[in-house]
């Protein structure tokens, strides 16, 4: 019998995990949103309604206006991975294949990259393009059991398949009879993520007597029964992998800021224990040089290094107008978490 890895509260395992699955770990996978077009109607859909059904796409938190977008970002994180979900990308199977070819060219064939798809566009020709361009693995989210055929077909190319669900309270015999038939078709993998409720499928779910117990967003009975099923087969041949709701909002955001800050951040910035910069912002009465300690962000502002500030005040102090501490989000957004005047 094989033993259960990790923590209840962020995850657990058996079996080894899939590698997109460790690169998030790492916080190296680049997320890649090609398209928000689904043909599905879940009503535990947790896109938001930003995203949900348009064309619009989002390299990790950053929107960007064409597919080289998606190369910037991930040059700006060191990404060694790229997960790419929606909606549904085979709806966007042009771009897809585009973004899968531009990212194997740009950063090598060990660049590993992952899809997500219900797979009720998984076509012959849909899925021998995507092996063509160099996919890595495919996730498949069954709605139903039914789709597994869709999984039965991709079994037959190059990549490695996997299976991936939320854990919807009250689905024991659907999950069970799931892994069953995913390890009959021979599947890698099954994901079992925590069902979570967001801003946009809140009303569909506390409609249902769904409710929030667990973490920020972890729907009660989600995460029970997830590691239920997890101890249950944890002599199945395919990983068996938990993740909680807490881990995909904090944990693995937190770690790609980490890893952005790291490669990317400016000088003058300061990382924080959430992944967050820090950095000071002098206003001048007088135009007084400070590039030795930052950069000049406008006229008369500039960006420093917080740690300065007091060798600053010392030394120009008088033609010093304003002084705030700046807090922001370190990806393409710069989203403003606080601004803190001191002076």
């Amino acid at each position: 019998m094989r033993g259960v890895v990790g923590n209840p509260e962020t995850g657990l395992y058996i079996g080894k995990l899939p590698r997109g699955c460790e690169l998030c770990r790492l916080g190296s996978k680049l997320v890649v949103f090609i398209s928000g077009k689904c043909g599905d109607s879940c009503y535990y859909c947790p896109v938001s309604a930003q995203r949900f059904e348009s064309e619009r796409m989002f390299a990790n938190e950053a929107e960007v206006e064409d597919l080289l977008g998606f190369i910037y970002e991930a040059y700006k994180m060191k990404a060694l991975g790229a997960g790419i979900t929606g909606g549904d990308p085979l709806l966007a199977i042009d771009r897809t294949v585009k973004v899968i070819e531009l990212l194997k060219q740009e950063f090598g064939p060990n660049f590993h990259i992952h899809l997500y798809t219900s797979g009720k566009y998984a076509t012959e020709d849909s899925l021998r393009e995507l092996e063509r361009a160099g996919l890595d693995e495919i996730r498949f989210h069954p709605i139903d059991l039914s789709y597994l055929k869709f999984v039965e077909r991709a079994m037959k190319f190059h990549f490695d398949v996997g299976v991936e669900v939320p854990v919807i309270p009250g689905q024991k015999s659907f999950l069970r009879e799931l892994i069953r038939r995913a390890e009959k078709l021979g599947v890698k993998f099954v994901n079992l993520n925590e069902l979570e409720i967001s801003e946009r499928n809140a009303n569909y779910l506390l409609s249902r007597g769904f409710k929030v117990s667990h973490g920020m967003a972890g729907v009660d009975g989600s995460s029970e029964l997830a590691k239920e099923i997890v101890g249950e087969f944890a002599q199945s041949k395919p990983t068996i992998h938990y993740c909680t709701a807490l881990y995909k909002d904090v944990v693995e955001t937190r770690t790609r800021f980490l890893r952005m800050i790291r490669f990317s951040s400016k000088p003058y910035e300061e990382m924080s224990a959430e992944g967050t910069v820090i950095r000071a912002l002098v206003k001048l009465k007088q135009d007084v040089n400070l590039d030795e300690y930052g950069e000049r962000v406008e006229e008369g502002v500039f960006a420093i290094w917080p740690k300065a500030l007091k060798e600053i005040l010392n030394k120009y102090g008088t033609k010093v107008n304003e002084v705030y501490l700046i807090e922001e989000h370190p990806d393409s957004r710069r989203l403003l978490i606080s601004k803190e005047k001191i002076l």
